[in-house]
């Protein structure tokens, strides 16, 4: 049996890492000739090209993995059936539901991988990417934000400001209201500017009001002001409905904790990018599976009418995803349904084509 598991697996992986390289030779051929124009403009020398080709190879990667393990499994099932060689497994007593166990015991593998790939070599190779872009074609950081309002989570203070630079970390126009545990409000700190500095927000000419009761309230000017209280890490003013994707886990989390609390609609636009981010990968195991549930016992051209079922599938699914994902950012239905839904979906399409290729085989 092991010599069997060998043969389906190293099939699968053989024909899918084979497709899987020319799709993203592909995608950054692509790429490369949509980005000539800021090539040229800016004089961007031959090593730099190729490098900034490389950082954007592992999003290639993700991005034609499924489709690519996809054709692998379908191509290597369809040839079982056209050559024959399913007739002698069964005939060996060897069951179709035995072959498809060790295909997704290796496609979960996969999955596996590619979702660590996906939480390491991506992230740092986008957030480089993003940097060396900026830097060669002079484009505005796109973690920079405007009019950010926040709140610790246990809701001593509300931070404002009219903008936040990410290149120098960097807040402008900060307004800092504290309030006690009766929620009264007891100081309001207002600076032109403040910086991140040594782990702490360093506020700049500005002033500060403490209430000292109901009827008394003192001012005071500063040029420099430590404000230790301010616990917001720069990442929590960063422009996250882009970043939420190449941000620490632990930030992404806490992020969109304040942000349920906060701002609703932000929250279900970013919790949708978040769930996309974790579960991408499963589209992998996802395809995969609906490739099993196949009907390959087609009369004339197996290998032709099993790709057209795949690619019919895939479609499909990317559709609805694409649909799904909008309304969820719409806050129309829970960011969740944006990984249920295409599932499901094309699960039941899948099934509905096995119901019919049997009626026709």
């Amino acid at each position: 049996m092991k010599i069997l598991d060998r043969y389906i697996a190293f099939s699968i992986l053989r024909t899918s890492l084979a497709a899987l390289v020319i799709c993203t030779l592909l995608i950054i051929a692509v790429n490369m000739f949509s980005s000539m124009n800021n090539y040229v403009t800016n004089s961007v020398d031959l090593m730099t090209i190729l490098y900034l080709a490389v950082l954007g190879t592992p999003e290639y990667l993700m991005m034609a993995s499924s489709v690519s393990f996809l054709f692998g499994t379908t191509f290597f099932l369809s040839q079982l059936e056209s050559n024959n060689e399913m007739i002698m497994l069964l005939n060996a007593g060897i069951s179709y539901r035995r072959v498809c166990g060790t295909v997704m015991i290796m496609t979960l593998i996969v999955t596996l991988l590619f979702s660590l790939f996906s939480e390491t070599v991506l992230i740092d190779a986008s957030v480089e990417h993003d940097r060396l872009s900026r830097e060669l074609f002079g484009q505005s950081s796109t973690q920079d934000s405007r009019d950010i309002s926040l709140s610790d989570l246990e809701g001593r203070y509300i931070i404002n400001a009219s903008y936040y630079e990410e290149n120098s970390q960097r807040l402008f126009d900060v307004n800092v209201i504290e309030v006690d545990e009766n929620h009264s409000l007891t100081r309001r700190m207002e600076a032109s500017y403040a910086d991140f500095e040594d782990g702490n927000w360093v506020l700049n000419e500005g002033r500060i009001y403490d209430v000292l009761d109901d009827a008394t309230v003192s001012a005071s000017f500063f040029d420099s002001c430590d404000a230790d209280e301010l616990t917001l890490q720069p990442s929590m003013f960063r422009n996250q409905s882009r970043n939420i994707s190449t941000m620490a886990i632990s930030d992404a989390l806490d992020y969109l904790a304040r942000m349920k609390v906060i701002d609703r609609e932000v929250w279900y636009s970013v919790q949708t990018d978040f769930y996309s981010r974790l579960f991408s990968p499963l589209a992998i195991f996802t395809l995969v599976f609906i490739s099993l549930l196949m009907n390959y016992r087609f009369k004339k051209n197996v290998f032709l009418f099993s790709i057209i079922q795949s690619l019919c599938t895939a479609v499909v699914y990317y559709v609805c995803e694409m649909v799904v994902t909008i309304m969820c950012s719409q806050a129309i239905i829970a960011p969740i349904f944006s990984v249920i839904i295409p599932n499901v979906s094309t699960l039941v399409l899948s099934l509905i084509i096995r119901l019919i290729g049997s009626g026709n085989a």
